[in-house]
Order: C-alpha cells, then structure tokens, then sequence
C-alpha cells in the first residue's frame, strides 16, 4: 500500500495583518515621497498650488496624491490641472506630478517601498 505524503498549509491571520499593515505603510510613503516631489516640479507664483498639494485617502485600500482644489487656507486651486498640462510662463514645470510619479517610481522602487511586506 502506497504511503500518501501531504503539506498542510493554515491562514496564520496574525500575520497576514502585519503584511498588510507594512503594505499599508509603504503605500503612504511612496505617496508622501511623489507628493514631495510635485511639490518641488511644481511652478511657483504665489506658492499655492504647491501648498495645495496632498495626499487623501480614497478608500479603505487606496490613496490619491491631488493638487488643486480647495486649499488648507480655504483658497480654491482650480488651475492645478492647467499648470499640469501645459505652463507657458514656466513650460520646464510643465507635468509636475506626472514627472513627480516618474522620478520616484523608478529603479527597484518596489522593494525600497514595500520590501518589508513579506519578513
């Protein structure tokens, strides 16, 4: 009679929620780091759309990094997409959080933001 060998695999749900709490931590940096970038592409005339730029959450399991819109000082942003598409008084700012997003997810990008979800 053969002998059957098997692998028992259990959910630990300890663990699965430390994962997905170090996921979620890494998704807020990657976020607070794009944010800071766009920041620093971003064009300044008076600094407000610079000042606008933030992060919110979106829901439970996602992030949005926004400029525009009303600001913490309750001034309305409502050119942030124009300055992002294009900037004839400072075209090198042109697509500041696009280039934000690029400089900061690039190279082994993954591991530096979320290595830590499988230790």
């Amino acid at each position: 009679m053969p002998v059957v060998k098997s692998v028992e695999l259990k959910w630990d749900n300890k663990a699965l929620g430390e994962m997905d709490q170090r996921a979620i931590e890494g998704l807020f940096k990657l976020a607070t780091d794009i944010a800071k970038q766009a920041r620093i592409n971003s064009p300044i005339l008076t600094g407000a759309l610079r000042n606008s730029i933030r992060i919110e959450k979106e829901n439970d399991k996602s992030l949005v990094v926004i400029a525009g819109g009303m600001a913490v000082n309750g001034r309305l942003i409502n050119y942030a997409w124009v300055r992002e598409q294009s900037n004839r008084l400072h075209p090198d700012k042109a697509h500041y959080m696009e280039k934000a997003q690029n400089a900061i997810m690039t190279g082994n990008f993954m591991t530096k933001y979320f290595g830590k979800v499988t230790k």
